[in-house]
């Protein structure tokens, strides 16, 4: 067969293409609101987090000494007259899915502080992503972390706000954190991104369809944002029509030409057939073109107003 009808059919399914959204960002409890105060977080945690806290040199509670959403905040703070190593730390964390999370965003007081020894830290898993490094005694509303591409990656992931020591000394003063309105944002509006959305810009269109053919046959990673079949048998798939057809579903492009181009698709045309746009002497129609009748997908020939 000089056409691949499988092609054709995976582009005609561009034309009917569904909004199907991803799971979005939900922190729970961002603002401590839901347990009132509670004097002790190592032996009642608060709702939606786990407390990873050494009681003999941190502590932590849930009142209202610097609240900036509704009537309560975390405080977390080290114990003074103690010898810490260093890293030694205390987190509060929880599991949130980040596939579509834009920024994490949080406000932030320091209290008592000294930059050299100690840290507020925000970690996903294991990774430290954001630190107040040489911040100082102060308020520190609307701090914000971007989410990596590494952590959208459709899993589950442990997220923590904590305390964290610098020395391996005996710290002679308490360093306080408080902590409130922890939240992320999602992109496009909360909606999400749409699966084959690779330039986030909550949109499936021509500028997707480029980056996705300059890695058309590709052997990626599993966690690739191109790998959108995610074969769990073959994790180190080829990047191909599987792919393709879940980006499709998500399609919201024009398609009269794109049709047109499907009409050829694998036929053997001479070098100044309109479709050969490789230039090829004698070409087989086929992702050479694609990628170039790609490039200029809805562009225009003139300038607006001309």
């Amino acid at each position: 067969m000089k056409k691949a009808t499988f092609i054709a059919v995976t582009m005609v399914m561009l034309l009917f293409a569904g909004w199907a959204q991803a799971e979005v960002c939900f922190i729970v409890n961002g603002s401590f609101e839901d347990d009132g105060y509670i004097d002790d977080i190592n032996a009642i945690e608060p709702n939606g987090w786990d407390v990873n806290m050494p009681a003999d040199k941190f502590t932590g509670y849930v009142y209202s000494d610097w609240v900036t959403d509704a009537n309560y905040n975390l405080t977390l703070y080290s114990e003074w007259l103690q010898a810490f190593e260093v890293n030694d730390m205390t987190t509060v964390s929880q599991q949130v899915d980040l596939a579509n999370a834009n920024e994490i965003f949080f406000d932030l007081r320091l209290g008592n502080w000294n930059a050299d020894k100690i840290s507020a830290v925000v970690l996903i898993d294991e990774d430290v992503v954001w630190d107040s490094n040489d911040l100082s005694t102060g308020e520190y509303p609307n701090e914000v972390y971007t989410v990596e591409d590494k952590y959208r990656d459709g899993e589950l992931h442990r997220l923590s706000f904590g305390l964290r020591v610098k020395v391996e000394e005996t710290l002679w003063q308490r360093y306080f954190t408080d902590w409130d309105y922890i939240e992320c944002t999602e992109f496009c509006g909360g909606f999400g991104l749409l699966a084959g959305d690779f330039d986030r810009d909550c949109y499936v269109d021509v500028n997707d369809l480029k980056m996705f053919t300059d890695v058309w046959l590709d052997a990626v990673d599993p966690n690739d944002k191109y790998n959108l079949f995610q074969d769990e048998l073959d994790p180190n798939g080829i990047i191909n029509f599987l792919d393709f057809a879940i980006y499709a579903d998500s399609w919201d492009g024009n398609m009269p030409d794109l049709k047109m181009f499907t009409d050829v698709w694998l036929e053997e045309v001479g070098r100044n057939h309109e479709y050969n746009l490789f230039q090829y002497d004698k070409g087989i129609i086929n992702f050479l073109d694609f990628a170039i009748f790609a490039d200029n997908w809805l562009k225009t020939s003139y300038e607006q107003g001309e």
